[in-house]
């Protein structure tokens, strides 16, 4: 009977399911291109940082069960994270969706909480955004030549701003279905 129902009527339910999901879009950034010597020794690399995003209205939802297991998971994972001022301005903005209190972290730094939020289902509204920061792995080593760029990733001197147009990627975009809990 399910295969029958699944059959006959497959397009009409998964219409109704998708018409309970909204269709959206995030932003993937662009990564921009390492500049090496001749012998091919990166002298100016791209790396993946991620910023700590905080979703009050998510946080607050179903009657305020997400708030201090989420609470307490970043102020066990995030030393450097003002617990108090977090809280303020949860409470303060339930209606926000957009609050970034730590930013440019490495994976390692947040790992561990990706680990607890795995393994915890009452947290929720905290997500990570990831962005690329530009490093120089032999610190001032030919600094006139290499130049550097800004934290949009704009080359403002040297190599980095004569072949901006060419290290720079562009900016890609990921499109699907999100519910509810995004």
């Amino acid at each position: 009977r399910l295969v029958w129902i699944n059959r006959e009527n497959g397009t009409k339910y998964q219409k109704q399911v998708l018409s309970q999901q909204r269709y959206d879009s995030t932003t993937i950034p662009f990564r921009r291109g390492d500049i090496v010597d001749a012998k091919g020794t990166r002298l100016a690399v791209s790396e993946k940082v991620y910023n700590l995003v905080i979703d009050a209205n998510v946080m607050l939802s179903n009657n305020e069960t997400y708030l201090e297991p989420t609470l307490a998971a970043l102020e066990s994972n995030f030393e450097a994270l003002d617990m108090s001022a977090v809280r303020e301005y949860v409470t303060t903005h339930p209606n926000s969706s957009w609050y970034v209190p730590l930013r440019r972290m490495s994976y390692e730094e947040i790992s561990g909480f990706k680990e607890a939020q795995l393994t915890d289902k009452n947290i929720k509204g905290v997500w990570f955004e990831e962005e690329y920061k530009r490093t120089y792995p032999n610190g001032s080593l030919a600094a006139d030549v290499i130049g550097f760029t800004r934290t949009d990733n704009q080359g403002l001197y040297g190599l980095e701003e004569y072949y901006n147009d060419t290290l720079n990627g562009t900016t890609g975009r990921e499109y699907g279905y999100l519910n509810d809990d995004s």
